[in-house]
């Protein structure tokens, strides 16, 4: 064990049994498949055809309010594969369809709310979290079309969040200033999609966005980890999560051991820079912490699950609101109890853990 693996694992408590981590396993799957049920009978709305963002209000939910169900859905799915969770993956995803909007740019795009039309309002975040999503819900199912809905909304941000000139991803259609959130968001899609479907075409996406990056937004007074853009340095673990998870999948995918060493290197960074018990919210403390789930997968190194599982063993000891609910963040403190994100962010954690072989011993 290395130095730095050594000091997490003095950081972090000690793995339990393998026996144990099995039984919680199970209970994980428990809580998010009891949470998903929750969700479904408080959040759902008749009227839209689609859930609500708040609770106890009838605006129907955006894309950032929905992605953590989204990926809920699908990592029940993955960890409990019965044709009953594959097929609830199916129809939640064909009515997810509904966040295309066919008028923007004149050829489609990502909607920024459920259902709507014609506002030319683009974000391409938002449509780097649906594309993601849809990959994992191709994981759950294996249905072909969650890949076509993926590579559409990969081509609709290449084609208009991209800089040409001078690189770099718009955070929205009005180009108002560039961002790391929909930059490693579709260098992740790109990624799996290479991954998948060995199409060239992704693996040049892949390594546009993570050329450039590396040559732009490196922070060096920050671990060297991926900055907010070529002029602002702020680094943020959601970000850093989906580029350590795009490297996961280029080593997977190329074979090439570099690619691997890489997103080592930037999960090392990551917990050196980022607090072990996760604190910034459990919406991008999540995407986060399935990276480094995903991360364990392809390594066997420990300590990323250890991560995941002391986080997800914090929030269900602080973060509950009830039988199926999940109203708090993951210390207890105040989170936006009302908000489908919080809801459904919390159990997509414990789902992601239920999808993922425990270490042996």
């Amino acid at each position: 064990m290395n130095m730095l693996a050594a000091l997490v694992s003095a950081a972090l408590l000690p793995l339990p049994s393998h026996a144990t981590l099995v039984a919680d396993q199970a209970q994980f799957r428990q809580l998010s498949e009891q949470a998903l049920a929750q969700t479904q009978t408080m959040w759902w709305s008749d009227a839209d055809g689609w859930y609500r963002d708040r609770r106890s209000e009838p605006t129907v939910a955006t894309m950032w309010s929905s992605y953590p169900l989204l990926e809920l859905t699908a990592a029940i799915a993955i960890a409990d594969p019965t044709q009953a969770n594959k097929d609830f993956v199916d129809e939640t995803f064909m009515l997810a369809e509904k966040f295309w909007d066919p008028t923007i740019d004149g050829t489609g795009g990502i909607s920024w709310q459920f259902g709507l039309r014609g506002t030319g309002i683009a974000y391409y975040d938002d449509a780097g979290w649906w594309a993601v999503s849809y990959l994992d819900a191709y994981r759950a199912t294996g249905n072909t079309r969650w890949l076509w809905d993926a590579g559409r909304a990969l081509a609709y941000i290449d084609r208009y969040g991209w800089d040409p000139v001078d690189g770099g991803m718009w955070w929205d259609g009005g180009h108002s200033h560039k961002t790391s959130e929909p930059l490693a968001a579709a260098a992740l899609v790109a990624a799996t999609l290479y991954h998948i479907q060995h199409r060239a075409y992704y693996l040049k996406l892949a390594t546009k966005y993570i050329s450039w990056a590396d040559a732009y937004t490196r922070n060096p007074s920050q671990g060297d980890l991926y900055g907010r853009s070529a002029t602002d340095g702020t680094v943020m673990d959601y970000v850093e999560g989906m580029m350590i998870d795009a490297h996961v999948q280029l080593c997977e995918a190329t074979k090439q051991q570099s690619w691997c060493d890489q997103a080592e290197q930037l999960a090392n960074a990551s917990i050196q820079q980022f607090p072990l018990m996760a604190d910034w919210a459990p919406e991008t403390d999540v995407v986060y912490l399935r990276s480094m789930l995903d991360l364990y997968a392809e390594d066997g190194n420990p300590e990323w699950y250890a991560l995941a599982y002391d986080n997800a063993v914090r929030a269900e000891q602080n973060a509950g609101g009830g039988p199926g609910l999940w109203a708090h963040s993951w210390d207890g403190t105040y989170a936006d109890s009302e908000a489908l994100f919080t809801q459904t962010a919390t159990p997509e954690l414990f789902a992601w853990l239920a999808a993922t072989s425990p270490p042996a011993g």
